[in-house]
């Protein structure tokens, strides 16, 4: 027995269903911002930090320590150009040399203290003497250029070649301990191309020392000013063995 056909529904064909389109899309990342902008917040310091280093500016000077010849003030203004300059560039090395190359400076301390002072400790040396007329002789035995306008008038008078100078400070030192005594001190001390040493006192005596015994000699020296009636006497020779020769006003010599 044949099998029947299934019934085919009569009417309109049914319109066949349109799929939906297809959409691309990127990849969902996870992305933290605060990464992003991070770099841009450590460029912008530092391009801020940069700008403060170049740019913030020393505003004071401040000069202390032991000053007697040099002023604070005069001090400032060797440094004139400091002022402005920037502080956290500056060169305090450069400020250094510079102060340590015055006159009579002795040791020089250079810091910065913020926001904008430079300061300086600076202590001078002790002036003894003018040095073959054009320079300072001065106590630790340093010679250098006579600062401007410095007295001269009442330091001692030497002479003698550059290294014989701190030999020279401690004769004088020697000398005027000794002689301290006596109210008696040196005016002029000069030591020759041998090593010899003479003198000039301020009460007019004309002291010869020689090269040798200098020490026994300036007891001598003392022993003699404490005897003789000094406003007699021209000139002392101690270059003798236990004794002096004497050269007095009226030019008569004798042992002594």
């Amino acid at each position: 027995m044949a099998k029947k056909k299934p019934d085919i529904p009569r009417g309109a064909t049914p319109r066949p269903v349109a799929k939906p389109a297809r959409q691309w899309r990127l990849p969902q990342l996870n992305i933290r911002w605060q990464w992003l902008l991070l770099p841009l917040l450590l460029v912008a310091l530092v391009a801020g930090m940069r700008w403060g280093y170049q740019s913030w500016p020393v505003t004071a000077i401040d000069v202390s320590g032991r000053l007697s010849v040099w002023q604070a003030d005069e001090i400032a203004r060797q440094l004139v150009w400091v002022k402005g300059e920037s502080f956290f560039s500056l060169d305090v090395e450069k400020v250094h040399r510079q102060l340590q190359a015055l006159p009579l400076v002795l040791q020089v301390s250079v810091r910065k203290r913020w926001p904008g002072t430079l300061d300086i400790r600076l202590y001078e040396d002790v002036p003894v003497a003018l040095w073959n007329n054009d320079q300072l002789l001065s106590a630790s035995g340093m010679l250098s250029a006579v600062p401007a306008g410095l007295e001269t008038a009442g330091l001692t008078r030497m002479q003698g070649s550059s290294v014989q100078a701190e030999q020279a400070v401690r004769y004088f030192r020697r000398i005027q301990q000794v002689l301290a005594g006596n109210a008696v001190r040196v005016e002029q001390l000069h030591i020759t191309a041998t090593g010899a040493v003479r003198t000039q006192l301020n009460n007019g005596w004309q002291v010869e020392f020689g090269r040798q015994y200098f020490e026994e000699r300036v007891l001598r020296l003392a022993a003699l000013l404490a005897r003789l009636p000094q406003e007699k006497v021209q000139a002392v020779d101690l270059r003798y063995g236990k004794g002096a020769a004497i050269r007095w006003h009226q030019d008569q010599e004798m042992g002594s």
